[in-house]
């Protein structure tokens, strides 16, 4: 009987423990684990007015279109010294539990006003300004020429900010070497810019500074393999306000600007693991 009893509670006790310390391999999305990622963009915008204002002249370009500015020699974007010289994107995330992550990062996009559009201005600019386009405007229409003026933030519009991110499951495979995930999240941050800008036939570049702030919506799809590196595809959308950009530097001349973006990301990362509570890093995660 006492035999019986004891080989009654060896194996309650050894099914409790099973039950509280199950086996479980490394996940991507187990607390605490962090990622890090690398890429580039395409991005387009939507028409927005901007407005140039200086210490005798006050005007509005009404819908103005732009485009970014990728680069064309592929080769940049595999040499170590260039691969910042591209629209990039940049980001490293931690993991709160298997649903959430919350990340850190920036958008390197680039907006080119585009030459020799038409478009409608209010506002006035005196002759001595600008031989090129001056007068007083009354939501005529102009052809804006970058001799007259021409704007762009190539080094560019810089979108730095703080994600949070949900994540969804979508597929996996019984030894968990790959799987499909989904990701949407809400972002929220700084702009910094560095502005080239010319006037009256005269180019003018202005040092970083931070310009306004911007909000954004963000979804992706995620492929992962052998529960340490990925691909991902981003897309997002998002509003940036700059309220006060500077045009030429060390003086009062400065554009207004809100704009809507949306962007395509491409990029590939890797995911580590943080302490684990037993201090292994190799046995099985108890918890």
């Amino acid at each position: 009987m006492k035999n019986l009893f004891l080989l009654s509670f060896l194996i309650i006790t050894s099914f409790t423990i099973a039950q509280r310390y199950s086996y479980r391999k490394k996940q991507i999305t187990q607390p605490g684990s962090m990622y890090f990622y690398w890429g580039y963009n395409r991005s387009i915008y939507a028409k927005s007015s901007i407005n140039f204002v200086g210490d005798n002249y006050n005007f509005t370009i009404h819908k103005a279109t732009a485009d970014d500015r990728p680069s064309t020699d592929i080769s940049t974007y595999f040499n170590i010294t260039t691969i910042s010289v591209p629209q990039f994107n940049i980001r490293m995330g931690w993991y709160r539990n298997n649903k959430w992550d919350f990340s850190f990062g920036y958008d390197h996009m680039k907006y080119v006003m585009t030459n020799g559009q038409e478009a409608k201005l209010t506002g006035f600019i005196p002759a001595s300004e600008n031989q090129y386009l001056n007068g007083v405007f009354n939501g005529e229409y102009y052809v804006i020429t970058d001799k007259a003026i021409h704007y762009e933030n190539t080094n560019g519009l810089n979108y730095i900010s703080f994600q949070i991110n949900y994540n969804h499951l979508f597929y996996r495979t019984r030894e968990r070497q790959f799987a499909i995930r989904g990701r949407l999240g809400l972002g929220l941050g700084a702009v910094v810019t560095q502005t080239d800008f010319n006037w009256n036939g005269k180019e003018y570049h202005t040092e970083f500074k931070l310009s306004g702030y911007g909000a954004s919506i963000h979804t992706g799809l995620r492929f992962e393999f052998f529960n340490r590196f990925f691909a991902q595809s981003n897309w997002s959308t998002g509003l940036i306000n700059l309220p006060q950009l500077q045009t030429i530097a060390n003086t009062n001349n400065y554009a207004k600007q809100k704009v809507v973006y949306a962007d395509w990301q491409l990029v590939a990362g890797v995911f580590w693991y943080l302490k684990f509570k037993n201090g292994c890093d190799s046995c099985p995660d108890w918890h």
